[in-house]
């Protein structure tokens, strides 16, 4: 008899603790728990409780014949190891949980918790773990790691199958080796190497999981307004899993007005650097991570994301259509912040200035801005008498005039970045070469030729977008050195399809430049005698 009982009140008070703890842990860090841990963890996690235990009910294991602990030593009692014990337990969890990493054999559960939450809509739990352990299921999908390589080198071929007739049906049969040692070599070899790195099969896993997770629509629109830097970190390989995934992350960042796009876009407004260069804070970390090297947007195809986004906006966006075609009102200081064109074509001048800046062979497809002109152009309202008084009736003339802008400052930041002396020619690719600004000569006249031509352009609106284009053909024209580059300017202004141009846009070119200031004329004599040698060819 044991006259004095078991204590357990410091048991149920610890039991109380975690179960108290664990009501108010997040849903997510239960979820993240779950696949922190496998049965080596367990195995402490139920060794440590079962010790614990077994020190509270002490009289009853002597009582029945097991060993007494003891004696203590150094001071400790049976309470104070419970305590330790408990708070080892407790800290050996927490480690386990913060440094987790997605294991192939805890894929299958990550499979289930990933689409039950998807399907469930619940996004920011998902989000929250992703956050956890996209990098390890990445990490997985495309191990290229040395370790992954050395297993390849163990891991036997796959079977061979035959196809048989058999009973009235085609049975697969695998051609096993004839010798049963030499498949249990096999085995072994395919386990070691399942070992050492991921199988084939737990790569193939992952993949499935990830392009069923990054193709999902409304989980990246989530991840692009809620975690952008994040999707912005794992950017390269997301593209890699799935195509997809930065076409909608863009998407998703211009539909939304307070998106940290508009943001970094607002912010980068101040020169850097030399020419119409503009700086890139710190904080504009997207914009930084496709532009501070600008292979980066290359190779990512960043361009292709936000140029259709654009397009399809101007497209199909009917509330955009009428903002577009309203009163400017204060849209050219404030509003323009927030319009899914005018960052769309900001970020483009960003782009392709660190491309012409940094000497990139590759034009970045500038070629957008014909097309982002030619779309604007043809959502443009008529034109009503008093457009004439304003210099951009609406916000829509407004963007036209910035896609302008934009493709005439790639051309003339040729000066700033070549000196006299220098031999250029537009298909140079190496050395100090101005690819860029030669791709844009060729792309301004596309951009200016539906402009000219519209019944839905202001004359006026005609006359300042033509100004600033032959603005920028006299400051390259007073460069012996550009000649090359102004030979191209003159050329696409003049045909911008690169064939003999219809006398109509000719003739509309024509009279906008009659119309320009004469001291502006006198300086593009050339221009003018090409142009006059057009139309007398087309009559």
């Amino acid at each position: 008899m044991n006259p004095v009982g078991i204590d357990t009140s410091a048991l149920l008070t610890m039991l109380g603790l975690i179960a108290a703890v664990w009501a108010v842990v997040p849903n997510t860090a239960r979820l993240s728990f779950r696949l922190s841990l496998h049965w080596f963890d367990w195995l402490v996690i139920w060794s440590a409780l079962l010790i614990i235990h077994a020190l509270f009910f002490e009289p009853v294991l002597t009582a029945l014949g097991f060993p007494i602990l003891g004696p203590w030593l150094w001071g400790f009692d049976k309470g104070a190891t419970q305590y330790l014990l408990f708070l080892a337990l407790a800290a050996y969890v927490y480690f386990r949980a913060n440094r987790t990493k997605l294991k192939r054999w805890n894929l299958e559960l990550f499979d289930d918790l990933t689409t039950s939450l998807l399907h469930a809509g619940r996004l920011e739990d998902l989000a929250e773990l992703l956050h956890r352990h996209l990098d390890s299921a990445l990490e997985i999908a495309s191990s290229n790691s040395v370790r992954s390589r050395f297993a390849d080198c163990i891991r036997p071929q796959s079977p061979r199958y035959q196809v048989s007739y058999q009973n009235g049906a085609f049975v697969r049969i695998e051609d096993k080796p004839s010798s049963g040692v030499l498949c249990k070599w096999l085995e072994f070899r395919r386990w070691a190497a399942d070992l050492i790195s991921p199988s084939l099969w737990s790569q193939h896993r992952a993949k499935i999981i990830l392009r069923r997770l990054l193709s999902s629509r409304e989980l990246t629109t989530h991840l692009a307004i809620a975690r952008p830097y994040f999707c912005m970190k794992v950017m390269e390989c997301a593209t890699l899993m799935e195509e997809s995934f930065q076409h909608e992350f863009f998407d998703a960042l211009l539909a939304n007005g307070s998106s940290i796009l508009y943001h970094e876009l607002k912010n980068s407004h101040n020169f850097g650097k030399g020419g119409h260069r503009l700086a890139l804070p710190e904080e504009n970390r997207l914009l930084r991570f496709y532009c501070c090297d600008i292979r980066v947007a290359a190779r990512l195809g960043v361009y292709q994301s936000v140029g259709e986004a654009v397009l399809a906006r101007i497209d199909t966006d009917e509330t955009l259509h009428k903002k577009l075609n309203g009163r400017l009102l204060t849209f050219q200081q404030v509003g323009k912040y927030r319009d899914p064109v005018y960052a769309g074509i900001w970020f483009f001048r960003i782009m392709v200035l660190e491309g012409l800046h940094q000497r990139a062979s590759d034009h970045l497809w500038l070629h957008y801005m014909p097309h982002i002109a030619s779309r604007l152009v043809d959502r443009a309202r008529e034109v009503r008498p008093d457009d004439e008084n304003h210099e951009f009736p609406t916000p829509l003339a407004y963007l036209l005039y910035e896609v302008v802008s934009a493709t005439a400052v790639w051309i003339i930041d040729a000066e700033t970045l070549t000196k006299s002396g220098d031999r250029l020619t537009p298909d140079q690719l190496e050395g100090d070469h101005i690819y860029i600004a030669f791709e844009a000569a060729e792309a301004i006249g596309r951009v200016i030729h539906p402009i000219i031509t519209s019944s839905c352009v202001s004359h006026r609106v005609k006359q300042a977008l033509l100004y600033v284009v032959l603005t920028t053909l006299r400051n390259i024209d007073q460069h012996e050195h550009l000649a090359s580059l102004s030979q191209v300017m003159r050329t696409h202004l003049i045909e911008p399809y690169g064939t003999k141009e219809q006398p109509p846009y000719l003739a509309a070119l024509q009279q906008c430049f009659n119309e320009q200031d004469p001291v502006l004329r006198a300086r593009l004599r050339s221009f003018h005698e090409e142009l006059s040698a057009a139309l007398e060819g087309n009559h």
